[in-house]
This record gives structure tokens, C-alpha cells and sequence, in this order.
């Protein structure tokens, strides 16, 4: 095996701070090393994949895998919260197997830069921003070393490949950066016949048909929220599949693994009204079955698209509408308001799409008060699912530098996840109390006979009682 790409093991219960949420799903295929993956194979080289949070596999486990197979590098991808486990596991992957090289790659690698190398040593090569095209430029130089890691390091051409950061004489270095893909129709389809499909279940507010395939169309995003850091990989230009690329993909995964529904995980799949309009005409004069989600952003959004959206097969969208408060919603420099929130909200119902709504509890410069004038703003509005989550300033966004100036911030990035208090505004007298605030919320939202008594009367099929079951579990799990 020439590289084996690895997503770090963490469980759903830590990702969710430890709450008792059962088995609800919630696994996401790491779609970012399967589209890695998909480019090598490509080019010809034999790739392994091992998706550890998804398998439940321990470090030894792995390191199983690895004296079995044998792979020439290893690269291993993390989001902010789950670094250190990609640490714990690089670090032995060093110590049992000393001439593989070990590459470091994904969102927190790519905000964190010099800093992985200053706080590590279980790395070789930091791969910043989009993997394909450098990681493959890694890979042809290797090759040409014949995997030999010391000579590889030490070589001059290193240097030259764009999207780097390495250490070379106790100093660190960081190359060019790499300009994003222009064209991502060129790229192949992520390699999910590397994934185990079967354990992408969604959580149970996110589906209604099985099986759900997960699909990415869109990268970059162009918006400045101060607590978002979905750019960091892919930019802020925003480049899309052509609408005739994406059905390609549809079709393929409809053959391939039975889909029956697609979970878009675009930042804002929205972006583009005519793009979205042409892309649901195809779905449409196609005639093909299928159901989607997508996340939509506030400003995208109009009744004509959702119309459309609806047509084609869209049953539920996520909106970021995070507070109740036009105050808290200015200092995260949202770019919207409550009443084109509420508007949009009214849209999205009368066209007869679910709505998944995300508010953020503990922002900078809330109160009790003001966190419950949230809280019945999301009742006022009804949505079909609401996300209470505690506000966490991610490393590289403008929240992160302004956090110390609104509150107290916690420096264990393991708990950067989003249900943990991680930041404690200056309004909220502990911790303790802002974890209460959540509660309130799940418990003033979802508690609600009103809300039970809707619920109840959307069960339609064994499935639909089987994700209410899970998702009442869920929302239990926040009350613990």
C-alpha cells in the first residue's frame, strides 16, 4: 500500500460532550480524505482508507491494520476538537513504525499551521488547505526517493511543493500556498468504496428515507460570521459543481450504494439561485427519485428557489439563524436580521420544507435574559427542529481573538466541539448557569405538548416512529 488516509477515532458521545444521547446516529463519512483518496487511485496509486470514529477502532487497532498492510505514509485528517486524538495516535504510529511518513492535514491543521509543528513532534509534513493536488505532489516525490523517509525529508524539492509546512533544522517551514481548485468537476467522485457506507446514519432530524448518502457540490463560503471557521480549508471563493456533475454523482451513488436520499453538506448550498434553480430542473425533467437536505444561508434564500427546491425533491434545509437578539446577532457580524429571519422562516414553511434551526447560547455579550429572548424566538418561529448549541470560538476565526475581551475561554481544544462551555461571556456568573440556559432551552423547545402533539401527527411509517424514538432520546441526553 502506497498511503493510507486515517480519521481519528472519538466516539459520538464525546463529540457531543458526553451527553447520553444513545444510539441516535451522527456519524459524517470524512468526505475530505475520501476525495484525497479518490484523486491517488486516480493516478494510480494504491490507497487505504480507515475511517476510525466510524468504526469504533482503538489506536492498537490500528496499528493493526498498519503492520498488515503496510502502508509507505501515513495521513491523518482532524477537526479542532478530535486533534488531540490524531496526536495520541500519530505519536504511536511513530513509535511502532519509525520509517513511515506521517502527514497532518484538515481544518485545524490548516488554522493551527507552525503551531502543530511547535507543539509536536509526531509529524512529518503538514498539508494546508485543499489535499488533492498537493498531497499528490508529496506522494511523486517520495516515490522518487524510493519511500526512503530520511532522504525524502531531506531533500531539497521538498521545499517546492506548494501547501506545505515542514521542519527542517530545528526550523519550520511553510511553502507557497497553493491556489484552490478552480474546477472542481475535474476531481473524481470521494472513494466511498473505501467508507463503511452502512454506519452513515444521520442523526434523526436529518433523514427520512434510508439509505442516506452524504455530498458535498459547493466549496468555500463567502460570509464573515466571527465564530465560523468552515472556510479555513476551502476559502472563501465559492466554486461549485456544474448542476450536470452533480446529478452525474446523484445517479452514481443511486447505483453504487442504493441511495434513496442525499444529505448536501455544503456550507450554503444557496449560494447561487440560478445554479440551484438549474440543478432542481434537472432533478425534475430527469425524473429522478430522490429526497435531500441541504443548509441554507438566510440571505440566499427565496420563495421562488424554495418553490423549486420542493419540486425537486428538498424536504428539509438548516438555517444558521443563531439569536433572538438583533444586538448579538451584529457582534457575530451575521448579516442578517430577525425580520428577514422570521420572512424567510415563513417561506420556507408555506412551501412545505422542514426547517432545521441553529441557535448559539453564550454568545459575546449575552445575559440569562438575553439568551431566553433567543429561546422564545425559536418558539415563536416553530421550526421543525431546533439546535441550541454553546457558543465556541474556534481557532483562526475573528471570535477566537476577540474572545478574552467578551469573556472566559478555556484552552482545551478537545472540548471544542460545541456542547461544551468552552466560553463563558462576562454576562453569566458560571459555567454552571450557562449549561442550565441550554437545558432551558431544549426543555422550554421540545417539551412543549404543542410541539410533542405536531410531532406525533408527522409519523407516516415504522421509519418516521423509529427517528422520533431516537431523536426523544436525543433531546433526553441534553436534560441529563
Amino acid at each position: 500500500m502506497d498511503i493510507l488516509l486515517i480519521y481519528p477515532p472519538l466516539s459520538v458521545k464525546e463529540r457531543y460532550g458526553n451527553r447520553k444521547i444513545g444510539q441516535s446516529g451522527g456519524h459524517l463519512p470524512p468526505l475530505g480524505i475520501a476525495g484525497i483518496a479518490a484523486y491517488l487511485k486516480e493516478r494510480g496509486y494504491a490507497v487505504g482508507l480507515v475511517d476510525a470514529l466510524a468504526l469504533d477502532m482503538a489506536d492498537e487497532d490500528i496499528c493493526r491494520y498498519i503492520a498488515s498492510h503496510k502502508p509507505k505514509v501515513v495521513g491523518l485528517s482532524a477537526l479542532t476538537s478530535m486533534f488531540h486524538r490524531a496526536v495520541a495516535l500519530a505519536t504511536v504510529i511513530r513509535e511502532q513504525f519509525p520509517d513511515i511518513l506521517i502527514l497532518i492535514g484538515g481544518q485545524h491543521a490548516t488554522i493551527m499551521g507552525e503551531k502543530v509543528f511547535r507543539e509536536t513532534t509526531c509529524f512529518d509534513i503538514l498539508v494546508s488547505g485543499e489535499g488533492e493536488l498537493t498531497t499528490l505532489d508529496l506522494m511523486e516525490i517520495y516515490k522518487n526517493t524510493d519511500y526512503e523517509r530520511e532522504k525524502f525529508l531531506h531533500s531539497s524539492l521538498v521545499g517546492h511543493i506548494k501547501g506545505v509546512i515542514f521542519k527542517k533544522d530545528n526550523s519550520i517551514v511553510r511553502t507557497q500556498p497553493r491556489e484552490p481548485i478552480a474546477d472542481i468537476d475535474s476531481l473524481p467522485f470521494p472513494a466511498r468504496d473505501l467508507l463503511p457506507m452502512d454506519r452513515y446514519i444521520p442523526l434523526p432530524n436529518q433523514y427520512k428515507r434510508l439509505p442516506v448518502v452524504h455530498m458535498v457540490s459547493t466549496r468555500g463560503c463567502p460570509y464573515p460570521c466571527s465564530f465560523c471557521s468552515a472556510s479555513a480549508v476551502f476559502g472563501k471563493k465559492v466554486r461549485q459543481m456544474s448542476p450536470a456533475r452533480v446529478i452525474a454523482q446523484i445517479k452514481h451513488v443511486m447505483e453504487n450504494y442504493g441511495a434513496k436520499e442525499i444529505s448536501f453538506w455544503d456550507d450554503t448550498m444557496t449560494i447561487n439561485k440560478n445554479w440551484m434553480m438549474e440543478l432542481c430542473d434537472r432533478i425534475v425533467s430527469e425524473k429522478i427519485d430522490i429526497t435531500w437536505t441541504c443548509y441554507g444561508h438566510i440571505n440566499t434564500v427565496t420563495k421562488e428557489v424554495l418553490l423549486k427546491m420542493k419540486e425537486a425533491g428538498c424536504f428539509n434545509i438548516f438555517y444558521g439563524y443563531e439569536a433572538g437578539d438583533q444586538g448579538l446577532l451584529n457582534m457575530v457580524d451575521k448579516g442578517t436580521t430577525l425580520d428577514k429571519i422570521r420572512q424567510v422562516n415563513q417561506w420556507t414553511k408555506e412551501v412545505g420544507i422542514e426547517i432545521r434551526a441553529s441557535f448559539m447560547l453564550g454568545l459575546p455579550g449575552e445575559t440569562p435574559e438575553l439568551a431566553r429572548k433567543t429561546i422564545s424566538f425559536a418558539i415563536e418561529l416553530e421550526p421543525d427542529y431546533a439546535q441550541f448549541s454553546l457558543t465556541t470560538p474556534y481557532p483562526g476565526t475573528s471570535l477566537w481573538q476577540q474572545a478574552k475581551e467578551y469573556g472566559d475561554l478555556k484552552t482545551d481544544l478537545s472540548e471544542y466541539h460545541g456542547w461544551s462551555a468552552v466560553f463563558l461571556p462576562h454576562g453569566y456568573k458560571s459555567r454552571e448557569e450557562l449549561i442550565s440556559m441550554e437545558k432551558e432551552a431544549m426543555r422550554r423547545f421540545y417539551f412543549r405538548p404543542r410541539y410533542i402533539l405536531n410531532q406525533f401527527k408527522k409519523i407516516k411509517n415504522i421509519v418516521d416512529l423509529i427517528r422520533y424514538i431516537k431523536g426523544f432520546r436525543f433531546a433526553l441526553g441534553f436534560l441529563k
